[in-house]
This record gives structure tokens, sequence and C-alpha cells, in this order.
């Protein structure tokens, strides 16, 4: 036995071959499961043992190649690990291939291919060894064979005894006595015989096209004499010649050429790479056996380097990266397929994906790749199969300029882009009618309408969600209707970030990726800001402003919201005729109180603040009430004004000013139950007074002012920094959501000694941009981004990407994670309302139906 010790192998004292994995390379071969011997080689160097492999830190093992992993995985499905070592003691042929005894895989497929087993080469002599291996005169694999039979049996290598008739000829007439120095020539021929296959099977194909003897000594440990000898042997075949300052330079022919010269077997390689038979067809057509066949192809593609062949050399580096399917070689590399055969039967194709060799491609290459695989290359270089959508979309990308284009001409240019680009059974499929590419620009993301019912490509990258918020901040407007090309003159620098180039493509922007409550863009050009509708909205307008000419009122409203004289008459004419008079005047109708009306509806405002449609429906008894006591001048005779759409008492600029003194004045604000404090001027002025800490939520109802907190020893900068402490704890916790229980036990802070409701803290998190916030009864759920979420939402992310979850179960880690108690039947429903599926068969949830389907299936 090999004592492991001495030859520095491994670190254990001694080596028991039935712990390393030779004992079952046989066996995985039945599974189709191939792992290299060198893989196996390398384990043994590494020390590590089929034990290792097996234990609990098997699969964490470094250096352990993926095949080998994948094997055991294949092998323990079907057999117990008792069982695998077993097999593992069984000596085979594999396990002469040791370091220490230098044997060639090569060696071990001829033995394989001729039948004979480990337990055949006890005893076995040369001529044995010729019947068994084809009858050829092998005494170089004989020798090696059994050199390295004897070494791992552990007895010393004996001289090898062969005929004489096996002896170089000038060898034999010399007459030799001495056995032993018979034994040495032919040893050095057997050598030299060896160095010569590695020449060709490894050593030429990582030499450059030019190289010296010293680059060719730095990969084999050899002498200088022995590379002269073995450089100038090499020099007499077709594959490398001698230049005139000493060094080698590579030749190289085609393929074809190769295939017509007269190396041994070549019949067998030309059916094999010509005409794709296999081993098996060829042996059947010539009355062989396989394994002779296989054998001598090997023999032949041995001798015949990759790079020495054009096309290999060409294509090698890119053959071995990625996984190119022969009919894909073919067709982009415009090659026969013998080409694509003599590599596979060469090297082993890549692994990577097929795609990423697009890159790697001339101009002419890369068009046949993409008719051939139907893609189409986006402009951030990414590959995508050619779809209706995805080619129309890119032809738009492809042909943009700063000019939009009807869809007919849009459309004659797709149809000669699918000509040009791709081939007749794919122009096809791709062909496509006016009035199917309209469809497919309403439904893109990255097709804007413009003006003249043109179109073209828009960048998304440009709608930033910095760019958005200033749109949404510019469209707090005023309640009203405006033309979009009013809004468009709003802001010329932020349209010019926006990509955005007339009031059409404006409007498509704000409908697409604009999501405010009281925003709705109607039809063009005109988007509504507010509840109210059109005749409504009209109606206000008239009672604040009447009476006044017709004329003068329809520019007012060009004016104010930009909108056209004719279609606002239409709209009065339509549908508020009685506010018109045959003079020309709107409103005619609303003369001025009396003093004695005056005096009464004075005495009925008691209250600092109104809203129209709460003062309407008070006084509803009242014949014509707004025409006649809701005007301008009815207001001001009483003591009240119109500002911003509410009724408020004369001596505020603003609602908004208003708004802002109440809130300020007290220690607690306690939000009446009053119309005017739900509209949108109290609510922005919340807004703004809570951003910038003056007042802070205490209760649903109720605010509290910094001042007040400032006699407790709380100021703004305790506030400010305790903000940041739940921002920081909500990027430790890692959860993507959390609410302001799941990170109470992070904070710390004198503001958590107050006692205050998680309602307060929630209010501070709201005035960070860049969280998110979805409201539930129960609390708030925060997560970062500015994106719009709901509860279903919410629950669809917690569930797993590949499987259900029990609804109990979710229910359960909500409560405990977040602190919140949700109702089973309202978890169900927001799944489902989300696109979610719930099993009543599993009791499960799944992200959707075709999760669950799959989890059925593979159940």
């Amino acid at each position: 036995m090999v004592d492991h010790k001495k030859t520095g192998v491994v670190e254990t004292d001694t080596f028991d071959p039935g712990q390393c994995i030779f004992g079952i390379l046989d066996l995985l071969e039945r599974f189709d499961v191939e792992v290299a011997p060198a893989d196996a080689v390398s384990l043994l160097k590494k020390g590590i043992f089929i034990d290792d492999l097996l234990s609990k830190k098997g699969k964490s093992l470094p250096g352990v190649p993926a095949t080998v992993r994948r094997a055991l995985i294949v092998l323990q499905s079907v057999m117990s690990d008792k069982e695998i070592k077993d097999m593992c003691k069984t000596r085979t042929l594999y396990h002469l291939l040791l370091p220490e005894t230098g044997l060639l895989v090569s060696d071990i497929e001829l033995m394989r291919d001729a039948g004979l087993t480990y337990k055949d080469l006890e005893g076995l002599d040369l001529e044995s060894f010729q019947a068994a291996t084809g009858g050829g005169r092998r005494p170089g694999a004989y020798e090696r064979v059994m050199r390295a039979y004897d070494i791992f049996e552990g007895r010393k290598p004996a001289p090898i005894s062969v005929s004489e008739n096996v002896l170089d000829d000038a060898r034999t007439e010399d007459k030799i006595e001495d056995k032993t120095r018979a034994t040495t020539v032919i040893a050095r021929k057997i050598d030299r015989k060896g160095l010569v296959h590695t020449f060709y099977q490894t050593i030429y194909d990582r030499l450059d096209d030019v190289f010296s003897t010293e680059d060719v000594m730095s990969e084999i440990a050899r002498s200088g004499p022995e590379v002269s000898v073995l450089l100038e042997e090499m020099s007499r075949s077709a594959i490398l010649t001698p230049t005139q300052d000493g060094f080698f330079k590579k030749r190289t022919r085609t393929l074809k050429s190769i295939l017509s010269s007269q190396l041994p077997h070549m019949d067998l390689l030309r059916e094999r790479l010509e005409q794709g038979l296999t081993p098996h067809e060829i042996a059947r057509l010539r009355g062989l056996q396989p394994r002779v066949v296989m054998r001598q192809l090997r023999e032949t593609l041995d001798t015949i380097p990759v790079t020495s062949v054009k096309e290999g050399k060409r294509y090698l580096k890119r053959f071995v990266r990625f996984d190119i399917p022969e009919d894909v070689f073919v067709e982009v590399f415009a090659e026969p397929p013998m080409v694509h055969r003599f590599l596979s039967s060469k090297v082993r194709m890549g692994t990577d994906d097929v795609m990423g060799l697009y890159n790697r491609l001339d101009d002419a290459q890369r068009h046949r790749f993409r008719s051939y695989l139907s893609v189409i290359v986006g402009r951030d270089g990414s590959i995508s199969p050619a779809t209706k959508t995805s080619v129309f979309e890119h032809v738009l990308w492809l042909y943009g300029d700063d000019t939009a284009r009807p869809i007919e001409e849009w459309k004659g240019i797709y149809d000669r882009y699918i000509l040009e680009e791709f081939d007749v059974r794919t122009v096809d499929r791709l062909g496509a009618d006016a009035r199917s590419l309209s469809a497919i620009a309403s439904r893109s993301d990255v097709i804007i309408p413009s003006a003249g019912r043109c179109l073209r490509f828009h960048d998304r990258s440009v709608l930033t969600q910095r760019r958005l918020q200033r749109l949404r901040g510019l469209l707090r407007l005023e309640p009203g209707f405006y033309s979009t090309e009013h809004i468009f003159g709003l802001s010329a620098d932020l349209m010019d970030e926006l990509d955005c180039r007339d009031h059409e493509e404006l409007h498509y922007i704000i409908r697409k990726h604009v999501e405010m409550t009281n925003v709705t863009p109607g039809r063009q050009p005109e988007i509504a800001i507010g509840t109210m509708g059109k005749a409504e909205w009209l109606k206000k307008l008239i009672r604040q402003n009447a009476p006044i000419d017709i004329e003068a009122f329809l520019t007012l409203v060009q004016h104010r919201f930009g909108l056209s004289p004719k279609s606002v008459r239409q709209v009065l004419r339509r549908e508020l005729p009685d506010y018109l008079s045959p003079d020309g005047t709107i409103g005619h109708s609303m003369s001025l109180l009396t003093k004695r009306e005056a005096a009464w509806f004075s005495r009925r405002l008691t209250k600092e603040i109104y809203t129209y449609e709460e003062l309407e429906q008070a006084f509803n008894h009242i014949e014509n009430f707004t025409s006649r006591y809701l005007n301008s001048g009815a207001l001001e005779k009483v003591g009240f004004v119109n500002r911003g759409g509410l009724v408020l008492r004369a001596g505020y600029p603003s609602a908004e000013a208003y708004f802002q003194e109440l809130l300020t004045r007290e220690d607690f604000f306690s939000v009446p139950d009053s119309p005017a404090f739900k509209t949108a001027p109290f609510k922005r002025v919340i807004k703004r007074l809570e951003n910038g800490h003056d007042i802070f939520r205490f209760d649903d109802n109720t605010y509290i002012h910094i001042a007040r907190l400032r006699k407790a020893g709380i100021n703004k900068g305790i506030v400010k920094g305790f903000i940041r402490q739940m921002v920081d704890a909500a990027k430790e916790i890692g959860t993507g959501y959390f609410t302001i229980a799941s990170i109470r036990v992070l904070l710390d802070s004198p503001i958590l000694e107050l006692g205050l409701e998680d309602i307060f803290f929630e209010g501070l998190l709201h005035t960070q941009t860049r969280f998110g916030a979805i409201r539930t009864g129960k609390g708030d759920i925060f997560y970062m981004g500015r994106d719009k979420r709901t509860l279903g939402r919410f629950l669809l992310d917690l569930l797993p990407e590949t499987d259900g979850l029990d609804a109990d179960t979710i229910r359960e880690e909500i409560l405990q994670t977040y602190h919140l108690e949700f109702d089973r039947n309202a978890i169900i429903s927001n799944v489902r309302g989300r696109g979610g599926y719930f099993s009543p068969d599993t009791g499960k949830l799944y992200r959707d139906k075709e999760l669950f389907l799959d989890s059925i299936f593979k159940s």
C-alpha cells in the first residue's frame, strides 16, 4: 500500500484507497453523471476524502468541484452513505491515477475500452495486453500501466520484459543482450511518446502563435535538450515550423484541409465531422465495435490541436465560455456544422447564456444573431425576444428624433425595419397594421402621444421622483378645470427636464405617472383639480363674480384657468342657460341685499369660516339664496369675503393665514367638526406646520404646539434627533416594513418619557419624504420609498416567492413583528384584492394562482 506520508500528497500518516472517490467514478457513469478523474485527483491532493464529503460540513467544504457535489447528491438519492463508502473501497483502474504513478488518463480509457478491469492486471503480460487492446504494438502503455499497478500495490516496480520484435530495428541488429539496458531504451521511447502526446493535447494550445524553447520548458518540467528534440520532431509535422531567429511558429490549416489529409483513421473522422454520424452509427456501417471506433477517433483527434485548425483558433475562447447550440453556431458564424462538431469533440462547451455572445460578434454576425434568434438589442445593451410591442418600441427609440410622427409614418418605418432585420417566418409573425400599432402605443410606457395625433419615444428615466414631486407641486392649484396648455406654461424649466414638448404630452405624463386624489385628467386638453363637476365649478365662479358681462367672464376664465372661451360658452349655454341674461350678462339677478336682509344674514354667521356648500345647505329654504346672499357684494356687506372657495370673515389675507393663526394660537388645538376644516387649504397648513415641527399630532383629532413641548424640555433639535433615530432604527431592522411599535425598543430619547401615543411618532415619520405609509385602523405601516402602497401590497410582500403561507401564520407573524392585529378574513380579502390567491383547501395564501398550481403539481 502507498505511504502518502512519504509522498507528501496528504497529511495523514497512511492512505486508505477506500477513502478517495476513485471507486465511484464507474458507478456514476450508470447515472449519466460525469466527474472528471482530474477532479478526484485534485481532492486527493487537498486531503479531502469521502468521509469529509458526506459529513455535515461537506456541503461547505472549500475546493470541492461542483461536479462532485452534484454527483454525491445523485448517489445519496438512491444509496445510503454506507453503501457509497463501500463502493469507494472497490479498487478500480482509476486508482492508478495517483500522482506518483505517472499514469495518463488516456491509458485508463484504453483499458476500459478494451474491457480490462483492475483485477485483470495481476500477472498480465505484454502479449495479453496487446491482444486485449486491439493487437497493436503498445509497449509504452503496457509499461506505464504495470508500473502504476506495482506502485499502487506497494511493490517495487520490476523491469518490464518485452518481446524483441517490438524493439527498434537498429537496436535489434546490435543484439544487445543486457535486458535492463533494453528496458531503459524502451522507457525513454515511452517517455518521449508520452511527451509528444502531452504536447499535442495541452501544451500546443497554451502557447502563443510564435514561441521559444524556453516557453515550452515553462510548461513542462523537462531539460532544454529534451525540449529541443521534441520541437525538432514536431517541426517535421504539419503543426509548427522553425523561424530564422530561433523561434517556432504555429502552422494552421482549415478544418477541410486537415480532413483531406492522410492521417490515420481520417475516413472515420470525416464521417463523424462532415456527415455528423455518431460513433455507433459509424460502427454499424463499417461492422466494427463502437469502442474501437471511439478509440480510433480519439487517437486521430489527439493529433490535431485545436489551435492548429484555423476555425478552432478563431472560435475557441467563445466556444469554451458560452453554451452555443450547433444550429446557432452555424447560422451566426456562417460555418459548416463540422466546425462545431470538431470543437465539441476537443473541448467542453461553456455554460454561459448564449445571449452574452452578442457583444463578442462583428456587425455581420450580430445581424445574423438577431435575425436567427428573433431578438432585439435595447438601448441599454440588453437582449430581449422580438415581439410586436418590443420591436415597435425599439423602432421608435432607434429612429427617434426631435420630431413626433403620425402612426402611418411609423408603420412604414416599422415594416422596413422588420424586413431588413428578421427572416421570413419572423416577419410574418411581427406583421401589424396601423390600428394594432396604435393599440400598442396606447399601452406602452415609453411611447408618448404628442400634439397633432403624433407619437414619439419618451425616455422614462427622466421622470425621476424629484421631478414628479415638482410636477405635483405645480398641480397644487385653486380647485377648478385647467387646460394642460395653461399648466404647461407655468414652468418651462420643469417641462424641459421632463422632456415634455407640448401640452398633450403633459396630459399623458400626468395621466400615467401622477397619482393625486384631487387631480383628474379629463378629455384633452383639460385637467380637473378638486372633486367638483364642471357645471358646479362654473356656478361657483359665477357666484363669486356676478353680475358680470359674459365676455369679461370668458376672459377671466381663460386668464386664470387657460380654458378656451368657445368651450366655456358651450357649457354655459348647454348646462347653465338660466344664468345667462338677454343683455349678455351673467348672474344679473344677484342683486345686493337690503339692510334688513344683511342684518338678518349677519346675525346668523356665527363662525369665522364656512364653505359655500355648508351655507347653501343651512339656508336652502331661502329662495335664490346662492345668487343673492353669496355673491361678492352681499358677502362684503356682512363682513365676509370669498377666499379660495371659502367664505371667511374679513381681516385675513387668505384662508390659509386664518388656519395658521388658529393652529398656533394655543398649546393644543382640537379640529372642529366643520366642513371648512376638511378642505385642502386646511390640510396644506397642517402639512406645512408638521413639516416645520411647529405642531404635532397628539391624538386622532388634536394637535400639540411646539411651545407646549418646550415646557417639558423638548425643542426642535431634540425632535429632529429623534426622527434620525427612527430612520436609523428602520434601516437597522431591515424588514422592508416597520411600525412604531416594532422599532420602539431601538429608540432612546426624552420624548419617549412623555408617554405620548404612537400617533404622535407616526406624525413625525409622515414628515419624512423618504418614507411611505400605509394607513390602517390599527396603526400606520411605514416603508422606505415614495411609491403608493396598500395593505394588500404589504401582505403580498410578506408571502414567500415559491410557496404559500397559512393565513393564520401570517396573521401571527404580523402580530409578533409589527404588533398589529388584523382579522383573518380582512387579510384574505386584501390579498385577493391585489391579485393574490387563497386556497380554502390548503388554508394558504399565495402571491398568485399560478404559484398555487405549481405547488400542487410539485406535491
